[in-house]
Protein backbone atom coordinates (compact mmCIF):
# COMPACT_ATOMS: atom_id res chain seq x y z
CA UNK A 1 0.00 0.00 0.00
CA UNK A 2 1.20 3.55 -0.70
CA UNK A 3 2.02 6.17 2.82
CA UNK A 4 -1.00 7.30 4.28
CA UNK A 5 -1.30 10.85 1.83
CA UNK A 6 -0.14 10.11 -1.05
CA UNK A 7 -2.53 9.28 -4.16
CA UNK A 8 -0.90 5.80 -6.26
CA UNK A 9 -1.55 7.50 -9.75
CA UNK A 10 0.43 10.39 -8.53
CA UNK A 11 3.81 7.80 -7.64
CA UNK A 12 2.98 6.49 -11.30
CA UNK A 13 3.20 9.90 -12.86
CA UNK A 14 6.81 10.45 -11.50
CA UNK A 15 7.72 6.67 -12.78
CA UNK A 16 5.94 7.77 -16.52
CA UNK A 17 7.22 11.42 -16.32
CA UNK A 18 10.80 9.99 -14.94
CA UNK A 19 10.87 7.76 -17.52
CA UNK A 20 9.93 10.14 -20.36
CA UNK A 21 12.15 13.00 -19.64
CA UNK A 22 15.06 10.43 -19.60
CA UNK A 23 13.79 9.34 -23.35
CA UNK A 24 14.20 12.64 -24.28
CA UNK A 25 17.45 13.83 -22.93
CA UNK A 26 19.35 11.09 -24.63
CA UNK A 27 17.73 11.36 -27.77
CA UNK A 28 18.65 15.24 -27.52
CA UNK A 29 22.20 15.66 -28.91
CA UNK A 30 24.30 17.53 -26.57
CA UNK A 31 24.84 20.66 -28.87
CA UNK A 32 25.91 24.28 -27.48
CA UNK A 33 22.08 25.60 -28.68
CA UNK A 34 20.25 22.99 -26.92
CA UNK A 35 22.42 23.54 -23.27
CA UNK A 36 19.33 25.15 -21.95
CA UNK A 37 16.45 22.52 -23.33
CA UNK A 38 18.73 19.41 -21.84
CA UNK A 39 19.22 21.45 -18.77
CA UNK A 40 15.93 21.79 -17.99
CA UNK A 41 15.01 18.18 -18.99
CA UNK A 42 17.41 16.93 -16.36
CA UNK A 43 15.91 19.38 -13.87
CA UNK A 44 12.47 17.64 -14.38
CA UNK A 45 13.93 14.29 -14.66
CA UNK A 46 15.60 14.54 -11.48
CA UNK A 47 12.43 16.53 -9.57
CA UNK A 48 10.16 13.12 -11.06
CA UNK A 49 13.27 10.95 -9.22
CA UNK A 50 13.37 12.71 -5.92
CA UNK A 51 9.19 12.35 -5.68
CA UNK A 52 9.59 8.30 -6.51
CA UNK A 53 11.77 8.43 -3.14
CA UNK A 54 10.22 9.92 -1.36
CA UNK A 55 7.42 7.42 -1.09
CA UNK A 56 10.55 4.21 -2.04
CA UNK A 57 8.72 1.42 -0.55
CA UNK A 58 5.73 1.67 -2.85
CA UNK A 59 8.13 3.42 -5.27
CA UNK A 60 9.97 -0.15 -5.93
CA UNK A 61 6.68 -2.19 -5.63
CA UNK A 62 5.94 -0.27 -9.06
CA UNK A 63 9.15 -1.02 -10.24
CA UNK A 64 9.12 -4.86 -9.71
CA UNK A 65 5.60 -4.93 -11.29
CA UNK A 66 7.84 -3.33 -14.58
CA UNK A 67 10.33 -5.77 -14.28
CA UNK A 68 7.92 -8.75 -14.56
CA UNK A 69 6.00 -7.60 -17.21
CA UNK A 70 9.17 -6.10 -19.43
CA UNK A 71 10.81 -2.45 -19.76
CA UNK A 72 12.01 -0.19 -22.09
CA UNK A 73 16.15 0.98 -21.41
CA UNK A 74 14.19 4.51 -20.35
CA UNK A 75 12.02 2.56 -17.88
CA UNK A 76 15.39 0.37 -16.97
CA UNK A 77 16.72 3.41 -16.01
CA UNK A 78 14.38 4.66 -13.29
CA UNK A 79 14.36 1.43 -11.85
CA UNK A 80 18.65 1.25 -11.64
CA UNK A 81 18.39 4.54 -9.99
CA UNK A 82 16.04 3.84 -7.08
CA UNK A 83 18.02 0.72 -6.69
CA UNK A 84 21.50 2.87 -6.19
CA UNK A 85 19.37 5.60 -4.17
CA UNK A 86 17.85 2.90 -2.03
CA UNK A 87 21.19 1.44 -1.69
CA UNK A 88 19.21 -2.10 -1.23
CA UNK A 89 21.70 -5.34 -2.33
CA UNK A 90 18.84 -7.37 -3.52
CA UNK A 91 17.15 -4.54 -5.20
CA UNK A 92 20.12 -3.69 -7.08
CA UNK A 93 20.89 -7.79 -8.45
CA UNK A 94 17.13 -7.70 -9.43
CA UNK A 95 17.71 -4.78 -11.91
CA UNK A 96 21.00 -6.06 -12.85
CA UNK A 97 19.50 -9.12 -14.25
CA UNK A 98 18.82 -7.10 -17.39
CA UNK A 99 21.42 -4.26 -17.49
CA UNK A 100 23.38 -5.21 -20.13
CA UNK A 101 20.23 -6.67 -22.25
CA UNK A 102 21.81 -4.00 -25.20
CA UNK A 103 23.87 -1.04 -25.30
CA UNK A 104 20.37 0.87 -24.96
CA UNK A 105 20.37 -0.73 -21.20
CA UNK A 106 23.51 -0.74 -20.51
CA UNK A 107 23.95 3.08 -20.85
CA UNK A 108 20.93 3.45 -19.02
CA UNK A 109 22.53 1.56 -15.83
CA UNK A 110 25.63 3.90 -15.73
CA UNK A 111 24.03 7.01 -16.34
CA UNK A 112 21.63 5.67 -13.51
CA UNK A 113 25.23 4.94 -11.49
CA UNK A 114 27.09 8.10 -12.25
CA UNK A 115 23.81 10.41 -11.90
CA UNK A 116 23.59 9.20 -7.97
CA UNK A 117 25.68 11.48 -5.73
CA UNK A 118 28.95 10.28 -4.82
CA UNK A 119 27.83 9.14 -1.42
CA UNK A 120 26.13 6.73 -2.93
CA UNK A 121 27.78 5.82 -6.08
CA UNK A 122 31.01 4.97 -4.37
CA UNK A 123 30.20 1.80 -2.83
CA UNK A 124 28.56 0.42 -6.21
CA UNK A 125 31.63 2.12 -8.01
CA UNK A 126 33.83 -0.19 -5.81
CA UNK A 127 32.06 -3.25 -5.85
CA UNK A 128 31.67 -3.31 -9.60
CA UNK A 129 35.48 -2.56 -9.55
CA UNK A 130 36.26 -5.76 -7.93
CA UNK A 131 33.75 -7.70 -10.22
CA UNK A 132 35.05 -10.88 -11.96
CA UNK A 133 32.71 -9.45 -14.82
CA UNK A 134 33.96 -7.03 -17.46
CA UNK A 135 30.41 -5.14 -17.54
CA UNK A 136 30.52 -4.99 -14.27
CA UNK A 137 33.70 -3.24 -14.22
CA UNK A 138 33.13 -1.00 -17.18
CA UNK A 139 30.25 0.64 -14.97
CA UNK A 140 32.42 1.13 -11.69
CA UNK A 141 34.68 2.62 -14.25
CA UNK A 142 32.74 4.67 -15.63
CA UNK A 143 31.16 5.68 -12.33
CA UNK A 144 34.78 6.77 -10.98
CA UNK A 145 35.84 8.37 -14.28
CA UNK A 146 32.28 10.75 -14.47
CA UNK A 147 32.41 11.96 -10.79
CA UNK A 148 36.49 12.91 -11.45
CA UNK A 149 37.58 10.42 -8.92
CA UNK A 150 40.60 7.68 -8.94
CA UNK A 151 39.64 4.23 -10.37
CA UNK A 152 41.55 1.04 -8.87
CA UNK A 153 41.01 0.28 -12.68
CA UNK A 154 43.94 0.69 -14.80
CA UNK A 155 41.82 1.77 -18.33
CA UNK A 156 44.59 0.62 -20.76
CA UNK A 157 44.49 -2.96 -18.75
CA UNK A 158 40.84 -2.76 -18.99
CA UNK A 159 40.79 -2.17 -23.05
CA UNK A 160 43.20 -4.74 -23.64
CA UNK A 161 41.01 -7.51 -21.58
CA UNK A 162 38.01 -6.00 -23.71
CA UNK A 163 39.61 -6.32 -27.14
CA UNK A 164 41.30 -9.85 -26.83
CA UNK A 165 37.96 -11.44 -25.82
CA UNK A 166 35.60 -9.47 -27.69
CA UNK A 167 32.20 -8.65 -26.37
CA UNK A 168 30.21 -6.65 -28.87
CA UNK A 169 27.81 -4.72 -25.73
CA UNK A 170 31.00 -4.13 -23.59
CA UNK A 171 33.37 -2.65 -26.70
CA UNK A 172 30.57 -0.45 -27.57
CA UNK A 173 29.98 1.05 -23.98
CA UNK A 174 33.61 1.25 -23.69
CA UNK A 175 34.25 3.85 -27.12
CA UNK A 176 31.18 5.62 -26.66
CA UNK A 177 30.80 5.92 -22.44
CA UNK A 178 34.16 5.23 -21.06
CA UNK A 179 36.39 6.88 -23.58
CA UNK A 180 36.47 10.60 -24.29
CA UNK A 181 37.59 12.89 -26.90
CA UNK A 182 40.60 13.99 -24.22
CA UNK A 183 42.10 10.33 -23.99
CA UNK A 184 44.31 10.66 -26.82
CA UNK A 185 47.05 8.92 -25.17
CA UNK A 186 44.78 5.52 -25.45
CA UNK A 187 45.70 6.05 -29.38
CA UNK A 188 48.72 3.42 -29.20
CA UNK A 189 46.45 0.67 -27.63
CA UNK A 190 43.24 1.32 -29.21
CA UNK A 191 45.09 1.11 -33.23
CA UNK A 192 46.37 -2.09 -32.12
CA UNK A 193 43.07 -3.54 -32.67
CA UNK A 194 42.04 -2.54 -35.42
CA UNK A 195 41.33 -5.25 -38.17
CA UNK A 196 40.39 -5.49 -42.01
CA UNK A 197 37.04 -6.90 -40.69
CA UNK A 198 33.79 -5.06 -42.06
CA UNK A 199 31.95 -5.17 -38.81
CA UNK A 200 29.85 -3.01 -36.46
CA UNK A 201 32.85 -3.02 -33.92
CA UNK A 202 35.66 -2.20 -35.88
CA UNK A 203 33.91 0.36 -37.39
CA UNK A 204 33.20 1.85 -34.37
CA UNK A 205 36.54 1.72 -33.24
CA UNK A 206 38.25 2.95 -36.35
CA UNK A 207 35.97 6.04 -36.02
CA UNK A 208 37.39 6.31 -32.00
CA UNK A 209 40.82 6.39 -33.13
CA UNK A 210 40.31 8.99 -35.42
CA UNK A 211 38.37 11.14 -33.08
CA UNK A 212 40.78 11.09 -30.61
CA UNK A 213 43.68 12.31 -33.41
CA UNK A 214 44.80 8.73 -35.80
CA UNK A 215 45.00 10.57 -39.24
CA UNK A 216 44.58 7.18 -41.32
CA UNK A 217 41.18 8.04 -42.27
CA UNK A 218 41.55 5.32 -45.23
CA UNK A 219 40.70 3.08 -42.94
CA UNK A 220 37.24 3.52 -43.45
CA UNK A 221 37.55 3.54 -47.39
CA UNK A 222 36.99 -0.21 -47.10
CA UNK A 223 33.12 0.86 -45.57
CA UNK A 224 32.52 2.87 -48.16
CA UNK A 225 33.35 1.11 -51.01
CA UNK A 226 32.03 -2.11 -49.68
CA UNK A 227 27.98 -2.90 -49.05
CA UNK A 228 28.15 -3.08 -45.64
CA UNK A 229 25.72 -2.52 -42.31
CA UNK A 230 27.92 0.89 -41.73
CA UNK A 231 28.00 1.69 -45.37
CA UNK A 232 25.78 4.95 -44.58
CA UNK A 233 27.74 5.64 -41.15
CA UNK A 234 31.25 5.38 -42.79
CA UNK A 235 30.10 8.47 -45.72
CA UNK A 236 28.82 10.48 -43.09
CA UNK A 237 32.09 9.79 -40.49
CA UNK A 238 34.48 10.30 -43.31
CA UNK A 239 32.62 13.60 -45.46
CA UNK A 240 32.16 15.76 -42.77
CA UNK A 241 36.30 15.15 -41.82
CA UNK A 242 38.17 15.01 -45.35
CA UNK A 243 39.68 17.98 -47.59
CA UNK A 244 40.66 18.37 -50.97
CA UNK A 245 41.59 16.47 -53.08
CA UNK A 246 41.01 13.50 -51.06
CA UNK A 247 36.99 14.54 -51.08
CA UNK A 248 36.77 15.33 -54.68
CA UNK A 249 38.37 11.98 -55.13
CA UNK A 250 36.10 9.66 -52.67
CA UNK A 251 33.15 11.60 -54.27
CA UNK A 252 33.58 10.69 -57.78
CA UNK A 253 33.90 7.09 -56.31
CA UNK A 254 30.79 7.14 -54.67
CA UNK A 255 29.22 7.65 -58.10
CA UNK A 256 29.69 4.12 -59.65
CA UNK A 257 28.79 2.25 -56.40
CA UNK A 258 25.23 0.39 -56.98
CA UNK A 259 23.43 2.26 -54.54
CA UNK A 260 25.20 5.75 -55.86
CA UNK A 261 22.36 7.96 -55.51
CA UNK A 262 22.00 7.07 -51.66
CA UNK A 263 25.34 7.75 -51.12
CA UNK A 264 26.15 10.57 -52.85
CA UNK A 265 23.13 12.66 -50.77
CA UNK A 266 24.35 11.10 -47.94
CA UNK A 267 27.70 12.79 -48.53
CA UNK A 268 26.43 16.08 -49.66
CA UNK A 269 24.30 15.75 -46.64
CA UNK A 270 27.37 15.44 -44.77
CA UNK A 271 29.55 18.31 -46.36
CA UNK A 272 26.67 20.56 -46.62
CA UNK A 273 27.12 21.20 -50.46
CA UNK A 274 25.49 23.86 -51.59
CA UNK A 275 26.65 23.71 -55.25
CA UNK A 276 24.68 20.64 -55.75
CA UNK A 277 21.59 21.54 -53.92
CA UNK A 278 20.05 21.59 -57.71
CA UNK A 279 20.23 18.15 -58.13
CA UNK A 280 19.79 16.96 -54.26
CA UNK A 281 15.72 18.87 -55.30
CA UNK A 282 15.28 17.31 -57.82
CA UNK A 283 15.85 14.06 -56.13
CA UNK A 284 12.60 14.32 -54.53
CA UNK A 285 10.95 13.45 -57.73
CA UNK A 286 11.48 10.12 -56.96
CA UNK A 287 10.17 8.28 -53.88
CA UNK A 288 12.85 6.12 -53.38
CA UNK A 289 15.15 9.23 -52.22
CA UNK A 290 12.99 11.94 -51.86
CA UNK A 291 13.10 11.71 -47.97
CA UNK A 292 16.67 10.95 -48.11
CA UNK A 293 16.48 14.20 -50.28
CA UNK A 294 14.85 16.21 -47.97
CA UNK A 295 17.46 15.94 -45.07
CA UNK A 296 19.77 16.79 -46.88
CA UNK A 297 18.88 19.74 -48.18
CA UNK A 298 17.67 21.09 -44.66
CA UNK A 299 21.55 19.81 -44.10
CA UNK A 300 22.66 22.07 -46.47
CA UNK A 301 20.36 25.10 -45.76
CA UNK A 302 19.81 24.69 -41.82
CA UNK A 303 16.25 25.05 -42.64
CA UNK A 304 13.94 22.50 -40.73
CA UNK A 305 11.57 21.85 -42.75
CA UNK A 306 8.89 20.38 -40.54
CA UNK A 307 8.74 24.17 -38.65
CA UNK A 308 8.36 25.83 -42.45
CA UNK A 309 5.86 23.65 -43.20
CA UNK A 310 7.68 22.32 -46.28
CA UNK A 311 6.47 18.57 -45.59
CA UNK A 312 3.47 16.22 -46.62
CA UNK A 313 1.06 14.37 -44.67
CA UNK A 314 0.01 11.28 -46.16
CA UNK A 315 -3.04 12.39 -46.98
CA UNK A 316 -1.45 14.35 -49.62
CA UNK A 317 0.55 11.72 -50.71
CA UNK A 318 0.17 9.45 -53.66
CA UNK A 319 -0.66 5.89 -52.46
CA UNK A 320 2.22 4.23 -54.49
CA UNK A 321 4.64 6.31 -52.75
CA UNK A 322 3.75 4.97 -49.49
CA UNK A 323 4.63 1.90 -50.16
CA UNK A 324 7.95 2.58 -50.05
CA UNK A 325 9.86 1.93 -46.89
CA UNK A 326 12.74 3.95 -47.37
CA UNK A 327 13.79 6.64 -44.81
CA UNK A 328 10.55 6.05 -42.65
CA UNK A 329 11.74 8.10 -39.94
CA UNK A 330 12.19 11.05 -42.22
CA UNK A 331 9.55 13.58 -43.66
CA UNK A 332 8.31 14.14 -47.35
CA UNK A 333 9.81 17.45 -48.62
CA UNK A 334 7.14 19.43 -50.87
CA UNK A 335 9.30 20.35 -53.26
CA UNK A 336 6.84 23.05 -54.49
CA UNK A 337 7.16 25.07 -51.87
CA UNK A 338 11.09 24.65 -51.71
CA UNK A 339 11.55 25.15 -55.11
CA UNK A 340 9.28 28.08 -54.76
CA UNK A 341 11.77 29.34 -51.71
CA UNK A 342 15.11 28.40 -53.50
CA UNK A 343 14.19 30.53 -56.81
CA UNK A 344 13.10 33.25 -54.36
CA UNK A 345 16.11 33.42 -52.51
CA UNK A 346 18.17 33.55 -55.38
CA UNK A 347 16.80 36.20 -57.44
CA UNK A 348 17.04 37.97 -53.95
CA UNK A 349 20.71 36.95 -54.12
Amino acid sequence: MPPAGLIKSVINSHFDEASDCYADLSATPDLPELTGYRHKLHQRLMANLEGLLLSRDYAWTLCRDHIENGTSAEEHFVIAFLAFEINDIPHVKTMLARAFASSHFFKATSDALCWCSWQKAKFWAEQFSQSKEINDRLLGLKAFRYHQKKSPLSLPIVIKGIFSRPQACAQNFLLTEVITDKDKALLPVLTSFITDNLTPDNFELICKCITLGHEDINLLLPFINKENSRQENAVIFAFRRITEPRKSQWFNQLKVRPNAVRLLLIAIGAMADETCLDWVVAQMDYPEYARLAGQSFSLITGIDLDKRGWVLNDAQMDQAWLAYDFDETLDWPDKVKITAWLTSYRNKH
